[in-house]
Formats: C-alpha cells, structure tokens, sequence
C-alpha cells in the first residue's frame, strides 16, 4: 500500500465546500444583500399585518353588510380562519 502526500478526494471537496458556503454567508453579510432582506422581511410583515386587519373588519361587518358584497357570515368566519394558518 503507497501513502501519497496529496489528501484525500473527499477531503478536498469538504473544504471546496466549507469554501463555498463561507463564499455565500460573507456575501448575505454585505449591506446591500442585508439591507434587501430586512426590506423583503419588513414588506412581509407589513402585507400580513394589513391582511389580518381587513379580516378583522371584514368580521366586524353586520349580516347585511355581508350579504350587500355576496357573503355569508360562515364565509366571513372562514377567511377569519385563514389568518391564523398565515402565523
């Protein structure tokens, strides 16, 4: 059996791997790939917050009300429902 001084296939490509992953984490770091991000968070928050207040209004609404735009109050209660699969 030889012993060569080269390492190991495997080796190399766990380190070209480490390399790489390190090569992605140092560029989400940047402040425009960071600042981007909290954009993209911040945007998220914002649509899901304006959501759960349109269902909270749409509940609010009187049985009438309802009836006038073509729903019904188990129709209402369900997409009030639905706000709580968006968590």
């Amino acid at each position: 059996m030889a012993y060569t001084a080269c390492p190991a296939p495997a080796s190399r490509e766990s380190h070209q791997n480490a390399q790489n992953t390190l090569s992605i984490v140092a560029t989400m770091l940047r402040p425009s790939h960071l600042t981007a991000a909290l954009n993209s968070l911040s945007d998220r928050y914002s649509r899901f917050v304006e959501i759960r207040r349109q269902r909270r209004t749409l509940m609010s609404l009187s049985d009438a009300q309802l009836l006038d735009i073509g729903l019904t109050r188990a129709d209402a209660e369900e997409e009030y429902r639905q706000s709580f699969r968006l968590l």
